[in-house]
């Protein structure tokens, strides 16, 4: 099942190496590169990502604000927005935590917000980055849990 988040603003950044500075500005833990591959303008669809080393992705699109699927009423976008860039990911190794990360940091460097479609949610740049530190803190402590159990269960004897 994919999930859906959306960065809104009322303006849009220039291209995919400006988005990446804005990534880097936003100090996150595991290191995020974009594929620059494509002109920010056209992007549609899979963006592959290296993120913490390894390869991840997700899919990435501009919409239409207006068209953004919104099932709670009780829910508002705040107000109307110019632009909405979407990003959809599933659950293979990263994907959330670079979903995330890159709609973070372009929510803030657009002056924008993030909306999670899952929550039903605005969150602003501060709260996304803070959600994105906790996301990455689970997985760094996931990651020496297992690493423990792996010790237990084969231990180098």
């Amino acid at each position: 099942m994919a999930m859906e988040i959306f960065a809104l603003s009322d303006r849009r950044l220039g291209s995919v190496v400006e988005w990446q500075k804005a990534i880097d500005a936003e100090g996150f833990p595991f290191p995020l590169q974009l594929s620059e591959s494509r002109r920010f303008d056209q992007l549609s669809g899979f963006l592959a990502v290296q993120y913490d080393g390894g390869p991840s992705g997700f899919e990435c699109d501009h919409w239409v604000p207006s068209d953004i699927p919104n099932d709670d009423p009780n829910v508002a976008l705040g107000r109307p927005w110019k632009y909405a860039l979407a990003f959809r990911f599933g659950i293979r190794r990263g994907e959330l935590e670079c979903a995330w990360m890159a709609a973070t940091a372009y929510a803030r460097a657009t002056a924008g917000v993030v909306f999670d479609t899952e929550e039903g949610r605005l969150f602003t740049p501060d709260e996304a980055a803070q959600l994105v530190r906790k996301i990455e803190g689970n997985r760094a402590l996931r990651a020496t849990i297992d690493e423990a159990i792996k010790r237990k269960l084969f231990p180098q004897g």
